[in-house]
């Protein structure tokens, strides 16, 4: 039954238990900024109501969205399950905000930073912000690779991963800097329209710099995704800790230019501009890169007898996998669900073959590439499309004229040598 697969699930019970940590992370939060605040020096910092709350959420709601369909679409080849980017997500929006909150006031107090500037002020933003900043949101990352390291198959998992909890950090640090602004706007006449000042902000935290988390927290993805890849032990521990501290150093140089009075150029798109240039060419070659990968690897399958010869060239372009989904969404969900299946199963399995190749998998390897050609064999002869060629992608909706017929089940010849024919697995 459905509902005991559900409740057998992990994804169920971590999701219960991250959602509890995550809101008592937020009401953390919230106690702590709502209040008004009389610090030492007598001024008094105003808190965030909830209704300032509300006005900052929705203008920080439309940079996460943005920025979660592009990590959304890096993260394609080998998708991770949606569960998982909404934990990376939460966890980025409230534990590392949490923890980063606290940790910043009380470094910023040990270095005799008083008023209202004691976590906001240069000193903190540029000497304490980012290593810790950069630490708690890299946390999660280094929690997926201990639970379940070999569902991270490429660069490009981690990267998106580590993008998601930037996003979260940075939706949760927008708020509570448009919440201050809002109310700072209404309750000082020397603003002047407060509205006006607050889309000045919205405009340089969530359009024009909107990059940094994403793009420093990245450095550190990418890092470990090299660690994470590499027989090497020196690698695996110098290769995160080198992306850690590109990171840091990186953060530490955009606050200290944006509080030395940079405001203006960063107001200005070549700041941005140059970030989505850079970051499109890291897409493109990484795309380009993982398509021969996949290519390659598949081709082995074919070698052996165990894949069509026309599965690596279909599995490995872009366009022919768009092609396959969207003619599959005009076939019904069953469609959708057994060509997705397939897709993931496939790319699985190329990335199982170069962990096996490089040494980074044991035998239990190969029990899962067992199970998978199996699983693809069901697919292929059920509802998952796989032929591009000839496929029509607008058809009446749902209309069931495609017949598959099911493949023979010969015995493939293998390689020569003392393993003579090697069968179908099974």
């Amino acid at each position: 039954m459905w509902w005991r697969r559900l409740l057998r699930s992990p994804y169920l019970w971590g999701s219960v238990v991250l959602t509890l940590v995550y809101a008592a992370c937020l009401y953390g939060q919230y106690i702590v900024l709502s209040p008004d605040r009389e610090l030492p020096d007598g001024t008094v910092a105003l808190g965030i109501n909830d209704q300032a709350i509300g006005k900052a959420a929705f203008w920080a709601m439309w940079t996460l969205l943005v920025w979660a369909g592009l990590f959304v679409w890096l993260d394609r080849w080998r998708a991770q399950n949606p569960v998982i980017w909404l934990w990376a997500i939460g966890w980025g929006a409230a534990v590392s905000t949490w923890l980063s909150l606290h940790v910043n006031t009380w470094a910023a107090e040990m270095m005799s930073v008083e008023g209202s500037a004691a976590d906001t002020g240069a000193r903190p933003a540029i000497f304490i912000a980012p290593f810790v900043e950069e630490a708690t949101k890299a946390s999660v990352l280094f929690l997926f690779a201990i639970l379940m390291r070999y569902r991270l198959v490429n660069r490009l998992n981690v990267v998106a991963l580590a993008g998601f909890s930037a996003i979260g950090f940075a939706f949760c640090e927008n708020i509570i800097y448009y919440g201050r602004a809002v109310v700072y706007g209404t309750t000082t006449i020397e603003v002047g329209d407060p509205d006006a000042a607050l889309y000045q902000l919205v405009l340089l935290r969530g359009v024009f710099t909107s990059f940094g988390h994403p793009l420093f927290t990245a450095m550190t993805g990418f890092g470990l995704a090299v660690g994470l890849r590499s027989r090497s032990k020196i690698v695996r521990v110098m290769a995160p800790l080198t992306g850690f501290l590109a990171a840091s150093f990186g953060h530490m140089l955009f606050n200290g230019l944006a509080s030395i009075g940079i405001g203006d150029f960063l107001m200005t798109p070549f700041p941005l501009l140059a970030v989505f240039f850079t970051y499109v060419m890291f897409l493109t070659t990484g795309i380009m890169k993982e398509g021969r990968f996949i290519r390659a690897r598949l081709t082995d399958f074919v070698l052996m007898g165990w894949l069509p010869p026309r599965d690596p060239e279909v599995f490995s372009r872009h366009f022919s996998r768009v092609k396959l989904l969207l003619a599959s969404v005009l076939r019904g969900p069953r469609c959708v669900l057994a060509t997705v299946r397939f897709m993931r199963g496939i790319t699985e399995l190329a990335y199982l073959r170069d962990a096996r190749a490089r040494g980074i998998v044991a035998a239990a390897g190969i029990d899962r590439e067992k199970e998978l050609l199996e699983t693809l064999n069901q697919l292929r002869v059920g509802k998952a499309l796989t032929e591009p060629q000839g496929l029509r992608i607008f058809v009446w909706p749902f209309k069931r004229r495609r017949v598959l017929v099911a493949p023979p089940p010969p015995v493939y010849p293998g390689p020569a040598g003392i393993a003579g024919q090697w069968p179908v697995p099974r």
